[in-house]
């Protein structure tokens, strides 16, 4: 017999509703409804916090990247000698080390940049002189279209055109502003999070209630940071190989500058897939600019593509190994959304964001399977299914 409805409830007519109802349950399709809703609530608020990231990408990025800094720095702090100095003074020098660094960097490298940003536009003339002879037909139909459109809009009454000044100089002041901004915010935090991350790891595994959640909580902070560490610290070097490795073979074409192409070709490496694509286009556009025969600018490009492709196909592998391989379309899926989220410091971070995920999804029952589409492996951790 079917329920019946008493009074506007809903009465159970079989033994088995009763007894579910009587024992506090939900029916099945009373637990399936709940279950769709808490769905819907969980992508809801995955897009607001998404929307969020993307509209205070200046205060949000930076944080990001701060607490990614303290996965890799924090092993230092526990490796002699740091670990006999108090947590503040051993943060202190870690972060004055990061600074003075990317000072000297900045110092070394800011004269050769600016005189090869202020060849841009004499270099951009000598480009369309060299290429006139493939552009030349371009030219013509362009010039053809424009008679054609001037014919059109004879008897037209004049317009008057207002160009209006939008403030160059201000909008670079105010962007230069946000962008300093974002920096200060990386370093303050990131020394908080340094000098007292051992104190923020006790609270965290301290607020589990259960002391299975506490075992969990404190073996996925221990996970992250060992594999953000491990991994970011091995693709450092491997990135500061490849930079001297394109620095002396641009220096052997005969290149100027070739420190300044090698550090960027450090920095463009971490970025997968596009950071080289840029170096070689950056590469051949200052060998198109500085060498009279296209064969002899031909070799840098050519140069920085063997190198990279040695880097990627035998160096990173035999480095990294199988444990931290990444589905490589789960990782140019990741850059483009990050990069689009948050321009070049979103494509930085969307890997070591996806090694993030991985790790917290590999240690957690229900996100497992998550894990699975990230991962890689051939074997990938999990169940083995059949043949």
């Amino acid at each position: 017999m079917a329920a019946f409805q008493c009074g506007g409830a809903r009465v159970p007519e079989t033994d088995a509703e009763r007894g579910t109802e009587a024992a506090g349950g939900f029916t099945p399709g009373r637990r399936a409804r709940i279950m769709r809703a808490e769905t819907a609530l969980a992508i809801l608020a995955v897009l607001a916090i998404l929307y969020t990231a993307y509209l205070a990408q200046n205060l949000v990025a930076p944080i990001t990247a701060a607490v990614v800094g303290s996965f890799i720095f924090m092993p230092l702090m526990r490796a002699a000698p740091l670990r006999f100095l108090p947590d503040a003074l051993s943060a202190s020098i870690i972060v004055a080390t990061l600074i003075g660094a990317l000072a000297g960097s900045v110092y070394l490298l800011a004269e050769p940049a600016a005189e090869w940003t202020a060849r841009i536009p004499a270099a951009i003339e000598e480009f369309e002189e060299k290429s006139r002879e493939l552009s030349e037909p371009m030219a013509a139909m362009r010039r053809a279209s424009k008679q054609v459109e001037e014919m059109t809009r004879a008897d037209d009454a004049p317009r008057e055109v207002v160009v209006r000044d939008e403030g160059l100089v201000a909008q670079a002041m105010e962007v230069a502003g946000q962008k300093g901004a974002s920096i200060l915010i990386f370093i303050v935090l990131l020394y908080f999070l340094l000098a007292t991350g051992e104190l923020l790891r006790d609270r965290i595994i301290r607020s589990a209630k259960r002391l299975t959640d506490k075992e969990r909580a404190r073996r996925i902070l221990r996970s992250i940071e060992r594999e953000i560490s491990t991994y970011l610290f091995s693709i450092s070097l491997i990135n500061a190989g490849l930079g001297v490795a394109i620095g002396l073979s641009m220096w052997a074409i005969g290149l100027p500058n070739a420190l300044l192409w090698g550090f960027a070709a450090a920095l463009l490496n971490f970025i997968p897939y596009a950071g080289a694509l840029a170096g070689m286009a950056l590469t051949g556009f200052v060998a198109f600019m500085t060498f009279d025969s296209v064969g002899h600018a031909l070799l840098a490009p050519a140069a920085y593509f063997l190198c990279n492709l040695i880097e990627s196909q035998f160096v990173t592998p035999s480095v990294l190994g199988r444990r931290h391989t990444l589905n490589a379309a789960v990782v140019f899926i990741s850059i483009v959304f990050w990069g689009w989220m948050w321009g070049v410091i979103g494509a930085v971070l969307a890997v070591p964001i996806l090694v993030i995920l991985n790790t917290c999804f590999a240690q957690v029952e229900g996100l497992r399977k998550f894990s699975l589409f990230i991962d890689g492996s051939a074997k990938p951790n999990g169940p083995t299914l059949p043949d």
